[in-house]
């Protein structure tokens, strides 16, 4: 209704000025009254034009110079404008505002959110004229990681004076991901032998001394090594060996993802960290590695084999978000029935709170191994957590703190 309102108002001006111009030259007959109606007389049809020329006609869309997106990087975006009636518009401005995921940035190398950006809006002054098809690109630097989704942009335009003014916004698409960056991990592993109880030894190579227990059928993620064909010929169906595994030969990674309010940096730098680590484990075939995600977007990966289950948790960790409600104790009970009774625990977290202890407390008497990572930046590590970390190793969990000098280092150094 209001456009259809502005649309009349203008329209009668531009009658009213006509009107009034040819008034002008027809009463005083001169040259110079004349000459001045035809001067204008353009400008009028132009402005008449415009007024009713449909800027729904344009549409848009973004490429993007890459589909994989690491944290930290930058990327290229193209804006491809297109229109079917060539209507000479001699100025259009297009503006552009980021959404609210992009208004972090992160800067390469260092792995950690450095604040808000600056520039919350692009703009940008094309003069399409009469070309059907206008491109422009812009640069978008330290992308934060997330799922993100370009909104409309806004297309404006007017006459030489200013009279008409139209706007129109263009849904242009645009979704992308940017995935959580990665980098080396210096190990030092300690180990465990049968049912020996506890034996920390830092040293990077690892022993293999799995037994074969028995057999069992083909489970998607086992590997063509484990494949018994003696016995896949005989049964007529594919047949693996089920091992006797060393305690400390399997692993569950478990990223905790609740986090405070105002703990952003550290709970990108866990999620960085967690994706690194589980990176290095899987490179060590002796290791058999799982995955655990606590909090309200929870995901469980019983063995990581393949790629594919790697690019899956992967992408989980690009989507996840901050838990601000959940309780760990709570969410570890949940997840507990999963993980082997000899599996050895490496939890990240952004917090050492009564919560995390009391949880790691109760597993600990199970006779696991539990290394915790906690990831902090900007809090004190004050009494409280000092003595809970004291209870911890009293108990046999293994604590390191993690600090933003780490991210600054070329390779994350820690103890498994």
């Amino acid at each position: 209704m209001k456009r259809k309102l502005y649309k009349a108002g203008k329209a009668g001006f531009l009658i009213i000025l006509f009107g009034i111009l040819f008034s002008y030259a027809m009463f005083q007959g001169g040259f110079v009254s004349w000459f001045l109606f035809y001067s204008f007389l353009p400008f009028l049809i132009y402005m008449g034009g415009l007024l009713f020329y449909p800027l729904d006609d344009w549409t848009g869309a973004r490429t993007l110079s890459s589909g994989l997106i690491e944290s930290g990087e930058a990327v290229e975006i193209e804006i491809e404008l297109r229109r079917t009636i060539p209507f000479p518009l001699y100025f259009m401005k297009v503006k552009e505002s980021y959404p609210e995921t992009l208004h972090l940035e992160v800067r390469s190398g260092e792995g950690v959110v450095t604040g808000d950006r600056e520039e919350k809006v692009v703009e940008r002054m094309i003069f399409p004229w009469f070309r059907r098809t206008v491109r422009f690109h812009y640069r978008l630097d330290h992308l934060p990681r997330g799922s993100h989704q370009l909104g409309e942009m806004y297309i404006r335009t007017g006459d030489f004076f200013g009279f008409v003014k139209k706007e129109a916004a263009i849904n242009a698409g645009g979704r992308f991901t940017v995935y959580p960056a990665s980098r080396n991990v210096s190990l030092s592993l300690g180990t465990k032998g049968f049912g020996q109880g506890k034996s920390a030894a830092a040293n990077v190579k690892e022993r293999h001394s799995n037994m074969v227990a028995g057999l069992r059928e083909y489970a998607p993620g086992d590997r063509i090594s484990w494949v018994d064909w003696k016995a896949t010929a005989r049964k007529n169906k594919m047949m693996t060996k089920e091992f006797e595994q060393e305690k400390s030969s399997e692993s569950v990674l478990v990223l905790s993802t609740l986090s405070s309010p105002g703990n952003t940096a550290e709970f990108e730098g866990a999620v960085e960290f967690a994706y690194s680590l589980m990176l290095k484990l899987t490179r060590r075939e002796t290791r058999q590695l799982s995955f655990l995600s606590l909090g309200r977007a929870g995901k469980y990966v019983a063995s990581i084999h393949s790629r594919r289950q790697q690019e899956m948790i992967r992408y989980h960790l690009a989507e996840v978000s901050p838990d601000e409600t959940g309780n760990f104790e709570e969410e570890m009970a949940k997840g507990h029935g999963r993980l082997s009774a000899q599996a050895t625990l490496m939890i990240i977290s952004t917090d050492l709170d009564d919560s995390i202890k009391n949880s790691l407390l109760r597993l600990s008497p199970s006779g696991r191994n539990v290394v915790l990572f906690v990831i902090m930046f900007h809090k004190e590590w004050d009494f409280t957590k000092q003595k809970h970390v004291r209870e911890l190793k009293e108990y046999g969990v293994r604590v390191q703190v993690l600090t933003e000098k780490a991210w600054k280092r070329p390779e994350f150094e820690v103890e498994v």
